[in-house]
């Protein structure tokens, strides 16, 4: 079922548009009545996606899925350069905040600085400076690089 619903959030990103805000909802209501065949058409259409778009891994036809390994962006060394991995929420709301920060999957980002005492960081995304709040920054999964 879980690989069923991250292919479906990627189809409907990936070949139908919607945006990355929008499919928790929508897969969550179609994925069980899709049947394997037409998921694995679904794959195909949208490249064979290893990950859905909040950078979950998809389970393979085995159920096998991919240790992520990354950490919270809450717990990572200042001045250091790190990529997004994965987004925790499927909150709408939130989802288009991060959006809009530029805290995508597969995003680089530096963290300049980090408050003491779950304080506010400061991080570059490209060429553009962020400061999120702590309880921004626990959703946010990252991996050194």
């Amino acid at each position: 079922m879980l690989r069923r619903h991250r292919i479906a959030e990627a189809f409907l990103v990936n070949v139908m548009g919607f945006g990355w805000h929008e499919v928790y909802a929508e897969a969550h209501r179609i994925a069980p009545t899709l049947s394997e065949p037409l998921i694995q058409r679904m794959a195909d259409m949208c490249g064979h996606p290893t990950h859905c778009p909040h950078g979950e891994p998809i389970p393979d036809h085995e159920s096998a899925i991919e240790n992520m390994n990354d950490i919270p962006l809450t717990e990572v060394e200042a001045e250091q350069h790190y990529t997004i991995t994965r987004v925790l929420t499927r909150e709408a709301e939130r989802l288009e905040y991060i959006e809009a920060l530029g805290l995508l999957p597969n995003a680089k980002v530096e963290v300049l600085h980090k408050a003491p005492f779950n304080g506010p960081m400061q991080l570059k995304v490209g060429e553009e400076y962020r400061i999120i709040g702590h309880n921004l920054a626990e959703l946010i999964r990252t991996k050194a690089g």
